[in-house]
């Protein structure tokens, strides 16, 4: 399958702040709301967990594989215009076979991203730009990683900006302070406070999600509605 094209003729420009309140507003509402708070009990879960052996390993293991699946089941729903409840994109998800892709196009985006990030910050920035939208290509063109991210770096021509900067805030800052602070230690120091914040951590996922696959479809890519949810 070739990446999809935005038509010559067909100029789209996305703004990042319009991009993150329309998701924001819409992760209050159904069904991104009950998702929403699926992925906090997750979160809340594995947050609670002070000791690691082999059975917690593995639940963590389970616990973030649902998570991704609640994330997949975001990007259908964002990509689409039909009224489905919240179990039912979850349903969709499950049966969209596209874990690996979705999991891996995420691994390989992200180590991308840490590279540039040692080469140089804006350099790191820049390829954020350029691959932000590869999960939800991974997803919704059912790609492996290759193929998701050629398919973001050609729909984010000329709108790399808006897209890099819905990336940076909603991605990149989130994961640097949660990455800080278990480095440093602060959940110790700071207990129920560094738990909310790993919440809004969660929040700022989902509606970075909604936000890069809504500029997703917006510049020419493919949206979910062929999906059998019956």
């Amino acid at each position: 399958m070739q990446p999809p094209q935005v038509p010559d003729h067909q100029v789209v420009e996305l703004r990042a702040g319009s991009l993150m309140a329309r998701a924001l507003k819409d992760l209050l509402r159904p069904p991104f709301s009950l998702i929403l708070l699926l992925d906090l009990l997750i979160y809340g879960a594995s947050s609670s967990v002070s000791q690691i052996d082999d059975a917690v390993l593995f639940g963590a293991l389970l616990l973030a594989a649902v998570s991704a699946y609640l994330q997949i089941a975001t990007i259908m729903a964002a990509s689409s215009t039909r009224e489905r409840s919240a179990d039912e994109w979850i349903k969709a998800a499950f049966r969209r076979r596209v874990f690996w892709r979705f999991a891996l196009t995420g691994m390989l985006a992200i180590t991308m991203i840490l590279l540039g990030f040692l080469a140089l910050i804006v350099g790191g920035l820049v390829i954020g730009s350029m691959l932000a939208l590869a999960q939800p290509a991974s997803v919704l063109e059912r790609a492996w990683p290759f193929q998701a991210m050629r398919s973001s770096v050609a729909l984010s021509v000329g709108n790399r900006v808006p897209i890099g900067i819905v990336f940076a805030l909603l991605f990149v800052v989130p994961i640097a302070v949660l990455q800080a602070g278990t480095q440093f230690r602060w959940g110790r120091d700071l207990g129920a406070a560094w738990t909310a914040i790993g919440a809004l951590g969660t929040i700022a996922s989902l509606v970075g999600a909604i936000a890069l696959t809504r500029a997703y479809i917006a510049l020419g890519g493919t949206r979910s509605e062929r999906d059998s949810l019956g």
